[in-house]
């Protein structure tokens, strides 16, 4: 629910408040002026949520108009809803794309108000991605230069100190949140806002909460609740009941609990909220047990699970679809430059006999009017163009070579380990079943963005290094999920790199550091740590890349291994490895193992050394 607010409330910096413009109004409205641009963006602003595609085309059409009649003002705005449907696919890349193309037309033409929105999109953007500290850097200069207009007590200094109190909230700091949060229902309350006033009390109590304050929680969420039930704002009405019943369950008030749990699912399946359904059913089902009334609970644990199967469905599918879908591309790419290079070759092949046949035209009337010398030159000159020949024909051989060392280098690094996937899903699932659903949405949303990224590089020779430990930093966090407490990693770089300037093959870490997830540090008990180094050789030509766990060491994976009878060969390292040669140029030395012993000579962890080229 929070995210979602902070979505809705950038959206809406401009119209806190108002009512949805109607799409019918639109589409009668004929003239292409900036009279139409304003009913476009405002339909697109006061729909965020419906993540229509709808949006994007009107959106579109917006900004068209607004560059054919110059409306700068309209073009910045229009640029913006474009960034807001991506923001709400996920698609975090293209909506820092147009979020900036309409800061910089506000920065050019020095057009505050805007300047404002486009940070507030900036730093919703930050919030959602989880870097809350950065979201609050850019959240408060937005507030500064809303301040400075003179709109110190406006509905859009609401709107951003909402979205403050949020990233606070993220960063648990809710003490900090509810300040915020009583500045904002302040604001509304002077200006009569009752969207603002049932938001901020809804929030103020959802705070309490998390702080386990009860008493004082209530009286904010039932006011919410009334404010809400009257202007009918259903997005709020779901979390605000399961709040509610989230209370009564802590005071023992059981039957209180179910009724707003309840009234909860009924809502979320009217506006087809998928999450809150999800967790509302899930208490019910639990409440329905403690009160030992197992047949509702029955009906609620089977509901429960056929919303988690939809949810899980749907994202799954959705990764599917986009695997296949790079996948036809490539493919259609291949069969395109395959057709091409048949065309060539046949072009090629059909001048070679035009040419032969000339040849061989001239040596029959030369063997007609010159002597023996002149037929033996002949011959030599023939023997000249056999080799040529030979020549033309090697060329072609190491060229194919060169195509399938490329094929064979792309097919490597396009793999993605399946245990990871599942691994990965499992434990989202069992926070979204049994721990903290905050922390679920933030994995769901980790383990969403790394999937992104790794479809983003594998098709690419080389990335800079800076996105390649992006990519490590998402994958283990989602692996310390897995662990709880118990696990750490680090990540450094030397002096002497520039993570923004060298780059390396994509994927080519994180199987070795999954090796020594699986093999060193799974089997051992206490604290598990793995760091990674990158640094440069000391003539500069390749980066040296070190992996250190403190795990039981190879040879006692190994015993482990044979003492379960797995003879699976890693797939994973084993391409890595031949991967990494092919990258080097068959270098053997590149990869380097070595056990980490105490003074005891006792194996306390494992040290890889991995030397990739810099090309």
């Amino acid at each position: 629910m929070k995210l979602k607010v902070i979505v809705f409330l950038f959206g809406l910096i401009n119209c806190f408040g108002q009512n949805d413009k109607s799409l019918s109004k639109i589409e009668n409205y004929k003239k292409n002026d900036s009279t139409k641009v304003e009913l476009i963006v405002d339909y697109c602003v006061a729909n965020t949520f419906s993540n229509s595609y709808k949006n994007l085309e009107l959106a579109n059409q917006a900004l068209l108009i607004s560059k054919k009649i110059k409306y700068t003002i309209g073009e910045i705005r229009a640029l913006n809803c474009i960034g807001n449907y991506y923001y709400q696919q996920a698609t975090y890349d293209k909506a820092v794309e147009f979020y900036n193309k309409a800061m910089s037309i506000s920065e050019k033409t020095r057009d505050i108000n805007n300047q404002i929105i486009g940070k507030s999109n900036l730093a919703s953007l930050y919030t959602r991605i989880h870097q809350e500290k950065k979201a609050l850097i850019i959240f408060k200069q937005a507030d500064s230069l809303l301040i400075s207009t003179g709109q110190e007590e406006s509905q859009n200094r609401a709107a951003i100190l909402t979205n403050i109190g949020m990233a606070f909230s993220s960063l648990k700091e809710h003490e900090k949140a509810i300040e915020y949060h009583k500045k904002t229902l302040k604001i509304c309350e002077n200006k009569n806002i009752s969207f603002g006033i049932a938001l901020s009390k809804s929030n103020i109590g959802e705070e309490y909460i998390r702080l386990k304050k009860y008493d004082i929680s209530l009286p904010y969420l039932m006011d919410a609740m009334e404010i809400s039930e009257k202007e009918g704002f259903e997005n709020f009405l779901s979390q605000i009941y399961k709040n509610i019943a989230e209370i009564n369950l802590q005071i023992k008030n059981r039957n209180k609990a179910i009724y707003y749990l309840e009234k909860a699912v009924f809502i979320a399946k009217k506006i087809d909220d998928k999450n809150s359904l999800l967790s509302a059913t899930q208490i019910l089902q639990h409440t329905f047990f403690e009160i030992k009334d197992y047949k509702n609970a029955y009906f609620k644990s089977i509901e429960h699970f056929q919303i988690n199967e939809n949810i899980n469905g749907l994202e799954k599918q959705k990764i599917i679809s986009d695997v296949n879908t790079k996948y036809e591309t490539e493919k259609k790419e291949a069969q395109i430059k395959a057709l091409s290079q048949q065309k060539k070759i046949a072009d090629l092949e059909s001048q070679r006999q035009k040419t032969i046949a000339i040849i061989l035209a001239i040596a029959i009337i030369s063997i007609l009017i010159t002597s023996y010398v002149l037929f033996n030159r002949f011959k030599i000159k023939k023997q000249n163009e056999l080799l040529k020949s030979q020549l033309v024909e090697a060329e072609k051989t190491i060229e194919a070579e060169k195509k399938a060392t490329e094929s064979e280098l792309k097919a490597l690094k396009s793999q993605m380990n399946p245990h990871f996937i599942f691994n990965a899903l499992s434990s989202i699932q069992d926070q979204f079943m049994f721990g903290d659903k905050i922390i679920a949405n933030e994995q769901m949303g980790n383990f969403t963005y790394l999937t992104r990224q790794i479809l983003n590089v594998s098709g690419k020779k080389q990335i800079l290094l800076s996105t390649e430990i992006d990519i490590l930093t998402k994958y283990l966090e989602l692996e310390k999920m897995r662990f709880k407490t118990d696990f750490e990693y680090k990540i450094t770089n030397s002096e002497t790199i520039d993570e923004d300037y060298h780059e390396i093959p994509p994927m080519l870490i994180q199987p070795f550091i999954e090796n020594s997830i699986k093999h060193g540090l799974l089997h051992k008990s206490g604290l598990k740590k793995v760091s990674i180094n990158f640094e440069l050789d000391a003539n500069e030509e390749y980066i040296i890349c070190t992996i250190i766990d403190n795990g039981i060491g190879r040879q006692k994976s190994a015993e482990i291994k044979a003492k379960n009878q797995n003879n699976h060969q890693s797939f994973s390292t084993n391409s890595i490895e031949e991967r990494l040669e092919l990258w080097n140029e068959k270098n053997t030395n590149s990869i380097v193992y070595e056990d980490i012993k105490d003074n005891n000579y006792e194996v306390i962890g494992t040290k890889v050394v991995l030397k990739i080229s810099i090309h």
